[in-house]
């Protein structure tokens, strides 16, 4: 996500600044819905683009680790899969509104696949567990994974346009699909983006909070400054400790009152950059 770069730009900036030697570094952490263990399965794959509509795969797979792939079609359908952990080729396929089974036949056509079904919420069955193993004779004590968690986490929502950003954020979509949105919208940059990340600060999930503030602070819209104060005393300390960077991007030496109360916050990440934040504004404030 883009999100990501603009986070990294302003923490730069906050460091040009002070022309400091060293940095705090105070990263928020978001727990992913499944940990792969560390192997070639961690590689950025080439090509991983996919769409699941009534349990039919669309799908640009290209030099892609297998677990990889099956772990994006573990969010986007609810299926878990158990593989070999040592067993990860790379993979490359073009799916058309393929189904749901003959997709992941193709997918991971070098392995052998077990299905295993059950009840949905009609009363039908579909693939809940797939199991995939290698062809060749098994590994001694091979280290088993899983990946998916039984639910959808990914959603097939297309938001490439600021016109669509908007109609996710009002239709309540995913977390995923509102920060997404909230990516578009900082790349658009109108008073219509700024508009719609003011009323995302209140956005029930702190992850879109979060991109909210740090897409405002990278807007330089100050008027969103009041809201942002708010958002110091958010419950969430990845939400406080982005509201914190961005009061010292957006604010001045008057709003050091409202950060110092931060610099003895319980998370470590919070007071560390409350501190940043409040030398940066006084060497602002000297010049």
């Amino acid at each position: 996500m883009q999100m990501d770069n603009i986070r990294s730009m302003l923490c730069r900036t906050l460091l040009w600044v002070l022309a400091l030697g060293s940095a705090v570094q105070a990263q928020r952490g978001r727990v992913p819905t499944v940990n792969p263990p560390p192997g070639p399965q961690t590689q950025k794959p080439v090509m991983l683009n996919m769409h699941v509509e009534e349990e039919r795969i669309t799908a640009d797979i290209a030099d892609c680790p297998l677990q990889t792939a099956l772990l994006e079609l573990a969010e986007r359908t609810g299926i878990i899969f158990e593989v070999r952990g040592q067993e990860n080729p790379l993979v490359s396929v073009h799916l058309n509104r393929v189904p749901l089974q003959e997709a992941i036949q193709r997918i991971a056509s070098s392995s052998n696949i077990m299905f295993f079904y059950g009840q949905g919420p009609a009363a039908q069955e579909h693939i809940t567990l797939v199991r995939v193993f290698p062809r060749t004779n098994p590994i001694p004590q091979p280290s088993i994974v899983y990946l998916g968690t039984g639910t959808v986490t990914k959603s097939n929502e297309d938001i490439e346009t600021p016109e669509q950003a908007l109609k996710a954020l009002q239709e309540g979509s995913t977390v995923e699909a509102r920060e997404k949105a909230i990516d578009v919208l900082v790349n658009n940059s109108s008073d219509a983006a700024i508009h719609a990340l003011v009323h995302c600060m209140s956005d029930p999930g702190p992850e879109v909070r979060m991109a909210a503030i740090e897409g405002l602070a990278a807007l330089g819209a100050r008027a969103a400054l009041p809201g942002i104060l708010k958002s110091l005393k958010d419950a969430h300390p990845g939400v406080r400790q982005s509201a914190t960077t961005a009061v010292a991007l957006l604010g001045n030496s008057q709003n050091i009152k409202d950060l110092k109360p931060l610099t003895a916050d319980k998370d470590a990440g919070v007071a560390a950059a409350a501190e940043l934040a409040i030398r940066k504004l006084s060497v602002v404030e000297k010049k």
